[in-house]
């Protein structure tokens, strides 16, 4: 009877010290991240935008067709078409959701500081543009992009007009964290308080051939498009809770943080940092 009772008092033991160690070691170790960072654009000003780009560019193409000698009676039916286009347009992104989550191919190492406060602190950086996009949706999901993204040739009376359109975008993020973190055995919880600096920016290019009366027209139509001036940038602070599970040395982690932008760039579309952004991959410790 004895030998029964320690021996099983000896198992808990065993299992307690195990738990320890492992907290442990998950708690003072060093880490690699590997994965999926995501911050959100607030596109609330840019649906704004949208109708206002378009009737600016309209106004320029229906001074090119005035200027051509198009009679008045034929330019107010067009307009009368393109007012009611503009609503459509407007009902329609009004539906669009205010925030659009940006998603990153992320790299971060912590390192390790045993202090009562800080368990480490962790520097991850986060990167895309529209070559990854392309070689992913091409090598993980077979789609091919077409490139250039439009090729469209118009039949214009006797003549023809052909516009090519792409875009070149990229967009990255590097964060500092320090990070508070509780372990036991194959579950963990981190708390982060960190700063976060990002940039993006879209860049389309669209290139026309069309008969040389419309030419100045459709170069002014592009212009007040505005498409030189989509950006973005920020300099913000965070904090967020996150979640591992698995082995001590190999886990799943997912985290969630709320960011607070301190300085913002914008361009005339008005694209905003947003407050909400969050990790999901694999952690290796060490």
């Amino acid at each position: 009877m004895g030998s029964a009772v320690i021996s099983r008092v000896a198992f808990t033991m065993a299992v307690v010290l195990l738990g320890v160690c492992a907290g442990g070691a998950s708690v003072w170790a060093g880490g690699v991240y590997l994965g999926l960072e995501a911050y959100t654009l607030d596109m609330t000003g840019t649906w704004v935008q949208v109708p206002v780009a378009a009737s600016d560019a309209f106004d320029e193409l229906l001074t090119m067709l005035s200027d051509q000698g198009i009679p008045p009676a034929g330019l107010a039916e067009i307009s009368a078409d393109f007012a009611e286009a503009v609503a459509n347009l407007d009902e329609a992104v009004s539906a669009f959701p205010p925030l659009i989550p940006v998603p990153l191919v992320a790299l971060g190492v912590e390192i390790p500081l045993p202090w009562v406060v800080i368990d480490g602190v962790r520097v991850s950086v986060g990167f895309l543009d529209d070559r990854l996009v392309r070689g992913l949706a091409t090598g993980l999901l077979g789609i091919v992009v077409p490139d250039p993204l439009v090729d469209e040739t118009i039949d214009v009376g006797e003549d023809t007009a052909t516009f090519t359109a792409d875009l070149a975008a990229s967009t990255w993020m590097i964060s500092a964290d320090a990070v508070k973190r509780f372990d036991v055995l194959f579950l963990g919880a981190d708390f982060v308080l960190g700063a976060d600096v990002l940039w993006g920016s879209v860049t389309p290019t669209v290139e026309f051939d069309v008969p040389e009366e419309w030419d100045v027209g459709v170069g002014a139509a592009l212009a007040a498009l505005h498409l030189d001036e989509i950006s973005w940038s920020a300099l913000g602070l965070h904090a967020g809770i996150g979640f591992e599970i698995g082995l001590p040395f190999l886990r799943l982690y997912a985290e969630a943080r709320f960011l607070l932008p301190i300085s913002l760039s914008v361009g005339w579309w008005d694209l905003r940092v947003g407050a909400l952004a969050g990790a999901l991959g694999m952690v290796i410790r060490f």
